[in-house]
């Protein structure tokens, strides 16, 4: 327990996307949205925060292509904001998410939860101590990072095309 409460303190963005997670779960397991926050699922709330959800994926894609290219100039505040910018796309994600739908859509909503995941699982909250097992994560991250552009492209089109 005191491990786990040296961490919370430590990396207090950790507790805070746990939370979100669990949140964003409950929402759409139960499909509040479509009972109890109905208000929440008109087209005008659901467009805003897509729109929320897509400005925050460009955000968390500059830290990626400050690392390809190199660029150190701000590199830790880019992590440290990277890593708040996932707390808050979790609960905007627990907010627009509806219900899990057809299976790219379940597929979307995994791929986002596994993101956050391995997100808060990163090298400041477990200390890694092998090089090799944080590449393996950041492999992970980055890939389901990008397999979420594809689903996110879709989602948009056929959101705006039947409404």
């Amino acid at each position: 327990m005191r491990v786990l409460m040296a961490t919370a303190r430590r990396v207090p963005y950790a507790a805070l996307i746990l939370m979100a997670l669990s949140l964003a779960t409950l929402v759409i397991l139960q499909e509040w949205q479509t009972g109890a926050l109905a208000v929440l699922s008109g087209f005008e709330f659901q467009v805003v925060t897509g729109a929320l959800l897509v400005t925050g994926v460009c955000y968390q894609w500059t830290l990626f292509f400050k690392r390809v290219f190199r660029d150190n100039r701000g590199a830790r505040q880019v992590l440290v904001n990277h890593s708040w910018v996932g707390v808050g796309m979790t609960y905007v994600f627990a907010l627009h998410a509806v219900r899990l739908g057809h299976t790219w859509m379940t597929a979307l909503s995994v791929v986002f939860f596994l993101i956050a995941l391995t997100g808060v699982l990163n090298r400041e909250v477990l200390r890694y101590q092998q090089n090799w097992i944080y590449l393996i994560w950041l492999g992970c991250h980055i890939a389901l990072s990008a397999a979420l552009l594809p689903l996110v492209g879709l989602h948009i089109w056929v959101a705006l095309a039947y409404q």
